[in-house]
């Protein structure tokens, strides 16, 4: 049999390179926050709160990679804290925690927020102070780590094997969280104005 080597070369060398290229120069978001995740986290101090009943979810469709396979959501679970007397936005992203073919994050951990947890969640310390954050126009963002308690307190939940469970999440996926929320969601501008000391 006749092998056609044009054929063979563009399917097995051309068309990755070219993936790689338009992947490379168009979905990789603002390149200088992806060395930004760990001092992000460890700049970040870790809060305590129940969430109420009011609250918001929204969601946002977008790419990261080219291809069908480089599309995902981005969810926040928006809600006032009378705790810290802020607005609060848990950001998180789908596909990225997930226990076989199942996404802890919607429906399971969606559903979770909508029952009043007491959760713990990472918030950036540079953020919390600053004055632009918190407010309903720009909800303070928050990364989930563990929820406690639902209904305001009165069941206690727990302890779960993080690999299955949506009321605890293991690091690696909350890291990941904050690399594409700093990626693709914090703008380039406001990303030098909090953590490289640029004014706008």
């Amino acid at each position: 049999m006749k092998i056609n080597s044009t054929y063979v070369w563009s399917n097995l060398v051309a068309v990755p390179v070219l993936f790689y290229i338009i992947t490379y120069l168009f979905y990789r978001g603002n390149t200088d926050a992806y060395d930004y995740v760990d001092t992000y986290l460890k700049q970040s101090k870790v809060i305590k709160l129940t969430i109420p009943k009011k609250n918001e979810r929204k969601r946002v469709f977008y790419s990261f990679r080219f291809g069908k396979k480089g599309r995902r959501n981005c969810y926040q679970f928006i809600f006032y804290s009378a705790e810290y007397k802020k607005y609060l936005a848990i950001v998180s992203f789908s596909d990225i925690d997930t226990f076989g073919e199942i996404d802890l994050e919607e429906p399971s951990r969606g559903f979770l927020y909508s029952e009043q947890p007491t959760i713990f969640a990472y918030a950036n310390i540079t953020q919390w102070n600053d004055a632009k954050y918190g407010t309903k126009k720009l909800p303070m963002p928050i990364f989930f780590i563990k929820a406690t308690h639902l209904y305001n307190n009165q069941l206690t939940i727990g302890p779960w094997d993080s690999s299955s469970s949506p009321c605890i999440i293991d690091y690696n996926s909350t890291r990941k969280f904050v690399e594409q929320y700093l990626a693709y969601f914090l703008p380039e501008d406001e990303f030098d104005r909090l953590f490289k000391g640029k004014e706008e």
